[in-house]
């Protein structure tokens, strides 16, 4: 039995105008199930949890990032019994990138019918558990902005509301514990992530492997808006963990102390860190999805 979740907000809305041509399209591929819409931020988690208490041994995801984090914490909750398998349709698309997913429609749809199951990590963070990337500071600060942006998809938007991003962000200054070592520096980036992207192909992690049972983070002090300009630059590049300043470090477990709330994005999401200490962990193999064979 599987279970179609599918969030019509996401890609600015498209996903839901366009779900129907998209439906004809799974189905000649050979992929039917019941189809659930959902209604409201974190609802897709809800709904994952009961299908799994439904007995269904397979839920499939077809949204964004978001939704998929959103999917990935219910299965997580319910025992992680249940296996994730993913339609990549939202904006960034990075945890699709982390597992091998296509983003072709019909090869992932092939891949959620007949792909090979893997263990993988989440990240935990208080009652939250995250799949691919935390960020914080400048980048939750861009995702936040690009949310806002309906009508461009994929990685444009995200360096569209960057421009604005780089200029208005203010640096806090936080104290990070790991594994023994204390940093205490102002923050333009705080990358905490399971996989090495974010935000459409940002590799702020290159190195990052989602089932090695470490959380790979990236830590960028306050640099002057050129600064932030050529690090922008790095992070498409994937350099940015090794310009000057820039701290890479791998740990099971990291925390955040901070004075003041620090916007955040889970995978897209946005929320806020109240403080003053937010603890990061690394679950090992806390969730099965559908790969590639």
């Amino acid at each position: 039995m599987m279970l179609t979740i599918v969030n019509p907000a996401a890609a600015g809305g498209r996903l839901g105008r366009e779900w129907p041509r998209l439906e004809q399209r799974l189905g000649i591929t050979g992929l039917e199930s019941d189809v659930v819409f959902t209604e409201a931020p974190g609802h897709a988690s809800e709904l994952a949890y009961r299908t799994v208490a439904a007995g269904a041994a397979r839920v499939l995801v077809a949204g964004g990032d978001g939704t998929v984090c959103e999917a990935a914490e219910g299965l997580a909750a319910s025992g992680g019994r249940c296996e994730l398998a993913i339609l990549p349709l939202g904006t960034g698309n990075d945890a699709a990138r982390t597992l091998g997913i296509p983003l072709d429609l019909e090869a992932a749809a092939g891949t959620a019918l007949n792909g090979a199951t893997r263990s993988v990590d989440l990240i935990r963070v208080g009652d939250r558990m995250v799949l691919n990337a935390i960020g914080i500071g400048l980048t939750a600060d861009i995702n936040e902005r690009a949310a806002r942006i309906k009508w461009v998809r994929g990685i444009a938007v995200y360096l569209g509301t960057a421009a604005v991003s780089l200029f208005k962000f203010r640096a806090p200054r936080v104290r990070i514990v790991v594994d023994g070592r204390i940093i205490e520096s102002t923050m333009t980036i705080l990358a905490v992530h399971n996989g090495p992207t974010t935000g459409g192909g940002f590799a702020l992690t290159p190195d990052a492997v989602p089932d090695d049972g470490l959380l790979d983070v990236t830590l960028v002090p306050d640099v002057p808006v050129s600064g932030r300009l050529k690090r922008l630059i790095g992070a498409l590049r994937g350099t940015l963990h090794t310009m000057d300043g820039s701290i890479a470090l791998q740990a099971k477990s990291l925390e955040l102390h901070h004075d003041e709330p620090l916007a955040v994005h889970f995978d897209g999401n946005q929320d806020r860190l109240e403080g003053p200490v937010t603890r990061f962990e690394i679950v090992p193999e806390a969730l099965k999805v559908v790969v590639p064979g």
